[in-house]
């Protein structure tokens, strides 16, 4: 008798595993996620211009001047209200203005979108930290940063929290 296959049968390869699940997601390229962390950094730099105008104006006083603390007080102020907006960016939308701009979002590693718990405690959070740890912190934050050069082109801290940045 001849061997034929049946085509009842179930199939004989394994199932894929939750991250090798096919997504349609198109990874953001290692420059432009740079950019889009550079604008954040840029706008938190621009909240922070008077606290830093308040020391250009008298830095060798003792004691600071009330328009010296009125400045400080109000760069401090931008630059809170600029790290809140962002964090309403993240829970709506998996982005902050850096990635809105530059069209890239943050979403699980399978595609699916991202929790704000997620991005908060393990991606921002816990990498915050790890990078506070006196001489090891400064060795994990460049690790983290240089990481996106692997072959996923992902960070370290996206390989923690099984995340990847994609285009939008």
């Amino acid at each position: 008798m001849e061997d034929t296959q049946n085509p009842y049968a179930a199939p004989t390869a394994p199932p894929p595993l939750p991250g090798e699940l096919a997504d349609d997601s198109i990874k953001a390229d290692r420059g432009l996620r740079l950019v889009a962390r550079l604008i954040d950094g840029g706008l938190m730099l621009v909240c922070m211009l008077p606290a830093f105008l308040s020391v250009a104006i008298a830095p060798n006083n003792d004691e600071p001047s009330p328009l010296q603390l009125g400045m400080i007080a109000l760069g401090g102020l931008f630059a809170l209200g600029l790290f809140a907006y962002q964090l309403v960016l993240l829970y709506q939308s998996s982005q902050t203005l850096g990635k809105r701009w530059l069209g890239m979002k943050i979403v699980r590693n399978d595609g699916s979108p991202c929790s704000f718990g997620r991005i908060v405690g393990l991606r921002m959070f816990v990498i915050a930290l790890i990078e506070q740890v006196p001489c090891l912190g400064a060795l994990f934050a460049l690790v983290n940063a240089l990481w996106i050069f692997g072959e996923e082109s992902r960070c370290l801290h996206d390989l923690i929290c099984d995340t990847k940045v994609v285009k939008a």
